[in-house]
């Protein structure tokens, strides 16, 4: 796993620097600009993924759009217990804190077996998600750690008078989009279990 290449890998290509401007550009759009990008994300993880590396083209927007939207709905589905919780006072803040650690470790890989399976369902496979994270736990921590790096990073983004935090976070997106895929590139398979009796 080239964890460095997912840093740098979409300034590298021909038209890369484009397609991050566009991405940067849609996200001046709320929602559906915002959702958009989400589908985008996804479409990449799921190239690398499957072994190619490189910027899908922007085309298909409807289908980006509804990718996005999937995604979202996804994402919020696990974010529902945090929300829940931190309304139930101080003990429901400390729950819904250790909720969203729980969140950092487990939604990357909900979305990458999203992104690979293109199936919703598979955003709520708890079995399969808990065996991806344990039998590829070191490329998996070190995408997510990286991936929360390349968050920081992307705030800095600040600096170019707001503007340019856009680009800085599409591009953080596509550093997780490629740190990601590649975990699922290079997975380790589980080993079945051995039925008993």
């Amino acid at each position: 796993m080239d964890a460095a290449r997912s840093f740098t890998y979409m300034l590298k290509e021909t038209g890369g620097i484009g397609k991050l401007v566009i991405g940067g550009l849609l996200l001046f759009i709320p929602i559906i600009g915002w959702a958009i990008v989400g589908g985008y994300f996804i479409r990449t993880m799921r190239g690398v993924a499957g072994g190619d590396d490189r910027l899908p083209d922007w085309s298909d927007f409807g289908g980006l759009l509804g990718k996005g939207v999937l995604a979202w709905v996804g994402v919020f589905i696990y974010e529902v217990p945090g929300l829940i919780l931190s309304r139930l006072g101080a003990g429901g803040s400390l729950l819904s804190s250790l909720w969203s650690l729980v969140l950092i470790v487990v939604l990357p890989a909900a979305l990458i077996r999203f992104a690979v399976t293109d199936n919703f369902g598979s955003f709520f496979d708890f079995r399969e998600i808990i065996d991806f994270i344990r039998v590829n736990l070191s490329n998996y921590i070190m995408a997510v750690l990286l991936g929360i790096v390349a968050g920081i990073i992307a705030s800095f983004g600040i600096i170019l008078l707001i503007i340019g935090v856009v680009f800085t976070i599409f591009w953080a997106m596509l550093v997780s989009a490629h740190l990601y895929g590649s975990v699922y590139l290079y997975r380790v398979q589980a080993a079945p279990s051995t039925p008993t009796g």
